[in-house]
């Protein structure tokens, strides 16, 4: 199997590491190519190329908070990562799923109000 192909194969994974560090899909997807840049110039290749790939998005990612500290950019609100475009959960039945439970929410909330108790 080739580097790309390899590459490929780890790119959803590598993207999730990053995006739950650094919280921005643009962010993110930079970390996953310098990933990439460095795997692909490296002379050697890894005994685990997906732990090796791993470590290396995280190490990058890492470094791009750090230097978002030096840099002092700092939002006063509060931090909430950016919203990925697409759903992981475009699954029919997990969305019938979650209707229901919602629905089913909706249905205890006003008994639990009327009882003053805990539900």
């Amino acid at each position: 199997m080739s580097k790309v192909e390899e590459f490929e194969e780890l790119r959803s994974l590598l993207f999730s590491i990053a995006y739950r560090i650094l919280g921005s899909v643009g962010e993110a997807e930079d970390a996953v190519q310098e990933t990439w840049l460095r795997f692909d110039g490296s002379a050697t290749r890894p005994t685990s190329t997906k732990a090796y790939l791993s470590a290396a998005v995280t190490r990058i990612s890492i470094d791009v908070l750090r230097s978002a500290r030096v840099r002092r950019e700092e939002y006063a609100g509060p931090w909430f990562p950016e919203p990925l475009l697409s759903d992981p959960y475009q699954d029919p039945a997990r969305s019938v799923e979650l209707a229901d439970s919602v629905s089913m929410a909706a249905l205890l909330l006003p008994g639990c109000w009327a009882r003053s108790s805990r539900c």
